[in-house]
């Protein structure tokens, strides 16, 4: 049992580093002239924080953040195991840049 509250401390840990971390992303690209450059910057690091993905090691099953599995994988087993944790990142970026494509199709729009 010690183990799912350990597990418990490092994912609220994380969630409030990467609250921290997001809200710096904003505060850098808040006064940039360019939206749909300042919008693509705030969700490629949104993708990068809080995209989770699922990891078996052991026989246990944890979720973790897909970047931090992928460069894990990366370093002890090479780049195949590396895409447990790259292909929700790039499933991840293809949805929030498809977004931002639609949200620049309606602001086209709507500014003629």
């Amino acid at each position: 049992m010690a183990y799912y509250e350990t597990y418990q401390y490092a994912w609220i840990f994380y969630l409030v580093a990467a609250l921290g971390m997001y809200y710096v992303a904003v505060k850098f690209t808040k006064y940039w002239s360019n939206k749909d450059v300042v919008n693509f910057i705030r969700m490629v690091s949104a993708v990068i924080l809080f995209t989770p993905a699922f990891h078996t090691m052991d026989g246990n099953t944890a979720l973790a953040p897909a970047f931090i599995i992928s460069a894990g994988e990366l370093l002890t087993n090479g780049p195949k195991a590396a895409m447990l944790g790259v292909v929700p990142l790039m499933g991840a970026l293809f949805l929030g840049a498809f977004i931002l494509t639609i949200q620049a199709l309606w602001s086209s729009r709507k500014a003629r």
